[in-house]
């Protein structure tokens, strides 16, 4: 578990104002609407808010990087929780855990950008996790308690009609013009309005730019 405040940055010749860096803290930490406490986020228009209150990141995505050569800690992608059990490929949209004393319901994937790349001089990096869809992915906080290190993540509750963090990854960037994917995502019950209005152009041909995004423009 861990958390961390705004600070500057200097990463492969970017100045950042970013709380990607984060400490360990071993707990009982209070978890409210917005997230851990103690947590913050440096870029408020795209990170943190109740949709995106604590990030989680599989612990058994950091095997297959080291796997792949690529040597990079836990938490290094920037994560409040590494979680293990809960790959993105168990884990659906909508999915309500139980983690402690506290509720949290999967909002949707994280979708990297370029301040993974600034901290590990890696321009490639947020496109390879796309195509990886190692992403990790966002709660919201359904009941405010306390959470600890170590406390179990248990599923309560999946939705009917729900899809996988992984298909939602596959679709959104990878096989970006499948439509019975597309009109899959479309079917689900948990999916942001913004990708959803995507999706929707998408199958009229238009396809968004994630160029700037990704940092490949």
């Amino acid at each position: 578990m861990r958390v961390g405040r705004v600070q500057r940055q200097g990463w492969n010749g970017r100045e950042l104002s970013t709380a990607a860096v984060k400490d360990v803290v071993d707990g009982p930490v209070p978890v409210s609407v917005t997230g851990l406490t103690g947590d913050e986020q440096g870029d408020t228009r795209h990170h943190g808010g109740p949709e995106k209150a604590i990030l989680a990141y599989a612990q058994e995505n950091y095997g297959a990087w080291r796997a792949e050569g690529l040597q990079i800690p836990e938490g290094g992608f920037f994560e409040n929780l590494t979680v293990a059990g809960w790959p993105e490929s168990a884990v659906h949209a909508g999915d309500v855990f139980r983690i402690g004393e506290v509720l949290v319901q999967v909002s949707q994937p994280r979708r990297p950008c370029t301040t993974l790349s600034a901290r590990w001089a890696m321009r490639e990096l947020p496109r390879l996790v796309q195509q990886t869809g190692r992403s990790g992915y966002y709660l919201r906080v359904l009941e405010p308690g306390q959470v600890r290190a170590g406390d179990p993540m248990t599923l309560t509750r999946r939705m009917d009609g729900s899809v996988s963090v992984a298909e939602i990854n596959r679709v959104m960037n990878v096989d970006r013009a499948d439509r019975e994917g597309i009109q899959r995502l479309l079917a689900s019950p948990e999916l942001p309005p913004t990708w959803r209005s995507g999706l929707e152009r998408r199958l009229t041909g238009v396809f968004e730019d994630d160029s700037a995004r990704l940092g490949t423009n």
